[in-house]
């Protein structure tokens, strides 16, 4: 038997069942939209009763640079949807979706229309969109069919009533509403997370903005909201979604999964005895590992392994960054350094000390190859550490650090090419033995902020641990000045399917308060200055700046 039936649009929305009319018509069931209320560009097609095998989706392109959505749906995923999964639907409009699958040994084909509803997100002030327009600028031959997922955090909902620690410190009052979609490389919106689902400013667990998207081995979503982190799939079916562990708080920038199926999560702590007698929550200098259900296998308290004291580059940040009192000199004692900060408030502020900002840790990652950490953290640098707790060593300036780690520092070189990386964000392997950091350059050389003449750049490098050394073997970005500026957030991950450096630049403008961000999308052909991929993304409201981007991969996740 070969099949081939027509199934008309219905016009209920989301989260509604629509009915497939004609029964003798219609071989499988009824397509449910957003199934799982957290992704309305989704949807199932139910199996009605049927034992479906070796199932084929594919989403056709929307007008004449529309882009299909195409992917294999294996056994195990039509179980447990019981249907098959669409991923991919536009917005407000009717999907033209294909369907192919085996029944009783013989190959059916089907076509369905299934509309999705526009776009809904949170209004905040001064909002003109429901998400950013991302404008394709250049697409190779190759690469048309990109996924994006696009983390970015807008300003607070009006109205919201953001929960407040009542102890020392704590991080609970940076609470923002994320905006979370996917993009193809027509610059069309494929997906989004309705954050309403799942972001409540009244509530412990339900506040904090949504950030660290990645998709993980087996084809989920893994991220983090402040007092929890979650994992689920692409069709918003919830895996799992866990409060942090007690002794911890105040998730936000990364969590990442290791080649052994663990997680490693950056926060802080919800309750620490400084040697000075006081206690506080710790503010971002925290990488908790955990497992599958969410056991604590270990921790890395960077206040005792790195130098809290150390705030030659909280300088950089301007007048608000609090140090030692005036005339008060750091001192190798810890104690000592401590008594002397006296009444200065503890909170999530840049400052010296364990109760302050003074590492806010923005990326992880994991080296098998010696079960170590490497740690991003943008006020001090990146920095491997071992399961003892033990640096290996610095990748940052060696201006400002206490006599046990000076000989941790990397010696630089190349020559006067070499920069180190400054108020960096992302510092992860690429598997070919070296090591990509995006380098914010806020700060850069120490020097106080500047309102022009800035830059940012990707950055590789190589690592010689016996040696001690570091060499600057490519970068991108320092040519295209403030256009590609982006003080704060971004992303550099090596993509060996492409052989290409993808790079988000995500915060230009952010330091021109007139401005709306349009932030950039690369994709560079590695080694080279070869841009493949270039997308602006254009913010469609004031404060509302990008995070990170990633590339999607839809294979994995059926």
């Amino acid at each position: 038997m070969n099949a081939k039936t027509e199934h008309p649009v219905l016009p209920e929305g989301a989260c509604l069942t629509a009915k497939v009319p004609a029964r003798d018509q219609a071989l499988l069931g009824d397509v449910v939209v957003n199934p799982y209320r957290l992704a309305p560009l989704t949807a199932v097609i139910r199996d009605g009763g049927r034992r479906l095998s070796a199932a084929h989706v594919r989403v056709r392109g929307k007008g004449e640079r529309g882009v299909d959505i195409a992917y294999d749906v294996s056994d195990r995923s039509l179980w447990t949807y019981g249907g098959i999964p669409v991923f991919g639907l536009y917005p407000d409009y009717v999907n033209q979706v294909e369907v192919t699958y085996k029944l009783d040994d013989e190959r059916i084909r089907e076509q369905y229309q299934i509309y999705a509803p526009a776009v809904r997100l949170p209004v905040v002030a001064r909002q003109t969109a429901a998400l950013p327009e991302v404008e394709p600028v250049t697409v190779a031959p190759g690469f048309e069919q990109r996924l994006y997922l696009f983390n970015h955090l807008q300003g607070d909902i009006p109205g919201g009533r953001a929960f407040k620690w009542n102890g020392l410190g704590g991080a609970a009052e940076w609470d923002q509403v994320g905006s979370n979609w996917i993009s193809d490389s027509n610059g069309d919106v494929r997906w989004y997370l309705d954050i309403e689902q799942v972001h409540d400013s009244n509530r412990r667990d339900g506040l904090g903005g949504t950030m660290g998207f990645q998709q993980t081995r087996d084809g989920k979503l893994i991220w983090g909201q402040g007092q929890t982190y979650s994992k689920y799939d692409l069709l918003g079916r919830r895996i799992w979604q866990r409060n942090l562990p007690d002794k911890f708080a105040d998730f936000s920038h990364e969590i990442r999964e290791t080649a052994n199926g663990t997680y490693l999560l950056r926060v802080g702590t919800s309750d620490y005895r400084r040697p000075d007698g006081k206690r506080v929550r710790s503010i971002r200098d925290h990488i908790i590992e955990v497992d599958e259900t969410g056991d604590v296998l270990d921790f890395w308290d960077l206040n005792q392994i790195l130098d809290p004291y150390r705030g030659d580059l909280l300088e950089t940040l301007g007048k608000a960054a609090i140090q030692l009192p005036p005339g008060v000199a750091k001192q190798d004692d810890r104690l000592a350094n401590e008594l002397a900060e006296g009444d200065l408030p503890f909170g999530d502020t840049p400052g010296v000390g364990t109760g302050r900002n003074w590492a806010h840790v923005n990326a992880i990652d994991y080296d098998a190859d010696d079960d170590s950490i490497i740690v991003s953290a943008r006020h001090q640098g990146v920095v491997k550490i071992g399961r003892d707790k033990q640096v290996k060593w610095i990748l940052a300036s060696p201006q400002g650090w206490p006599e046990r780690l000076r000989d941790k520092v990397l010696t630089p070189l190349g020559g006067p090419d070499f920069d180190w990386a400054w108020t960096q964000h992302t510092a992860w392997l690429t598997g070919k033995g070296t090591l990509t950091v995006f380098d914010n350059g806020w700060g850069r050389d120490f020097a106080p902020t500047k309102l022009s003449g800035n830059y940012s750049r990707a950055v590789e490098y190589r690592i010689d641990e016996g040696q001690g050394t570091v060499e600057q073997v490519w970068e991108y970005g320092k040519e295209r000045g403030e256009q590609w500026y982006s003080p704060v957030t971004s992303v550099l991950a090596y993509r060996p399917e492409t052989d290409t450096q993808f790079i988000y630049s995500a915060s230009v403008d952010f330091l021109t308060p007139e401005k709306l961000t349009t932030t950039v999308l690369n994709e560079v052909r590695r080694g080279t200055q070869d841009v493949l991929v270039e997308l602006k993304v254009h913010s469609r409201q004031p404060g509302s700046v990008g995070y990170r981007a990633l590339v999607i991969d839809v294979a994995r996740a059926f």
